[in-house]
């Protein structure tokens, strides 16, 4: 084992410090994927190797909560959880299925299996979407490769006779991109908020509510939004100012840049609405940012605040400056300055008294940006993630540790500027990890 952590070391440090791209928000735990359980779990791969005695490869989800190669969730209810795998035949290659595995008296043992669609999972979800009570299994299947519409399907489940009974609610095909749950009406029944990006019969991008009902999908409502994506990365539901709103953030055509859709139920259009899209323009305003950077609680006030562009300027290519707003009565409304590092994948916060006052650089071999007086030319902070494989405190004098987050430590030290006070305390706070 002590030589397989020094391999890892090694890979991290050399993609570290060659020349390609690398993002920080790889650590040892995403270089590693599971392939299959082991200890106590050990007998669910058994069981799946005795139901396949043909041999098979396993797949994993490549979006969503459920990505590894053995998912754990209650389907029956008896508050033990049964395990859902995706794996492709060896002797029916091209094809992809779907095994609920389940334990009787300590053994593990596949107790359905279904074919699904394409050749490929992309995401699997457990819900109640029609709201008996029960929890669907949600899955969205990729049948066509490289695509950005995935084939989506909802599976009631029965259990019977030690077996699950599987059966497919939607008898038409649903093509997507990605979707969420959401009760618009806080009436406590579930809806399907689905985005869609040029699927189908479908020439524009779209957001349709579904409700399940006696096992029948029924469009409740739809809208229009911006085309100029290529994908709905992360998806936010929040409750404030007595409404469900939900945050899409969509990643723009060009890959580098991202608008965020908000979407809420209007009782006087009887439908959802995207107050920031316009149907004259066919353009959603107001919302984009050069960086990929989603919506998030930036400064833990318990509201989703979108980042926009900022007006600072001259400052490196690898840092951006960032407005963050919230949506408030129809408007969005100033609440927080931030710098985006781009290749470190991290904000700090900029309280707004001193954001027009500073400017920074960065280093690329250290990986270390400094923040600057602007009037006095002086150093305010300085910030650098660093390795915890290769962190060493006597190397690192006179910084302090203000985040220890995948694999890496965010090293800080305050400047000499006597105007401009932001103390390595204050850098614990402001510092937010994308």
């Amino acid at each position: 084992m002590k030589y397989f952590k020094l391999f890892v070391c090694v890979v991290l440090i050399v993609a570290l410090f060659s020349g390609c791209s690398f993002r920080l928000a790889s650590s040892v735990n995403d270089l590693i994927s599971a392939v299959a359980p082991f200890g106590d779990n050990a007998d669910v791969k058994s069981a799946l190797d005795s139901f396949m005695t043909n041999g098979y490869s396993l797949k994993n989800p490549s979006s969503g909560e459920y990505i590894t190669s053995y998912n754990f969730y209650d389907l029956d209810g008896d508050d033990k959880e049964e395990a859902v795998a995706f794996y492709e035949p060896n002797d029916n290659l091209g094809t992809i299925r779907m095994a609920i595995i389940k334990e009787y008296s300590g053994k593990w043992k596949v107790v359905s299996d279904i074919t699904g669609y394409g050749d490929d999972a992309y995401r699997l979800d457990f819900a109640d979407v029609n709201n008996d009570g029960k929890d669907e299994i949600l899955v969205c299947w990729n049948t066509i490769s490289n695509s950005n519409s995935h084939s989506f399907v909802v599976y009631n489940i029965k259990f019977e006779d030690k077996k699950f009974v599987i059966n497919q609610i939607n008898n038409e095909d649903i093509y997507l991109n990605n979707y969420i749950i959401v009760d618009f009406k806080q009436n406590g029944n579930n809806e399907i908020l689905m985005f869609e990006i040029n699927s189908g019969t479908k020439t524009s991008a779209k957001a349709e509510l579904y409700s399940v009902n006696n096992n029948e999908f029924k469009l409740k409502g739809e809208t229009k939004l911006d085309s100029r994506v290529i994908s709905y990365r992360n998806i936010n539901v929040e409750k404030a100012e007595g409404d469900i709103r939900v945050y899409a953030d969509a990643i723009g055509s060009n890959g580098a840049s991202i608008r965020t859709e908000v979407i809420y139920w209007s009782n006087m259009y009887n439908s959802i609405v995207s107050p920031f899209y316009s149907y004259s323009t066919g353009r959603t305003s107001g919302t984009s940012r050069g960086c990929l950077v989603n919506s998030s609680d930036i400064n833990d006030d318990d509201r989703i605040e979108i980042p926009t562009d900022a007006s600072l300027k001259k400052l490196p290519k690898n840092i951006k400056s960032l407005n963050w707003k919230i949506y408030n009565k129809t408007i969005l409304v100033h609440k927080a300055y931030s710098l985006y590092v781009i290749d470190d994948n991290y904000n700090i916060i900029i309280p707004d008294e001193y954001f027009k006052n500073i400017s920074a650089v960065y280093n690329s071999d250290l990986r270390e940006m400094t923040v600057i007086n602007k009037q006095t030319k002086n150093s305010v902070f300085s910030i650098m993630p660093v390795l915890k494989a290769v962190y060493d405190e006597k190397t690192y004098q006179g910084y302090n540790i203000i985040l220890d987050k995948s694999g890496y430590y965010y090293l800080a030290k305050a400047g000499n500027d006597k105007d401009i006070k932001i103390s390595v305390n204050d850098l614990k706070q402001y510092i937010k990890i994308c």
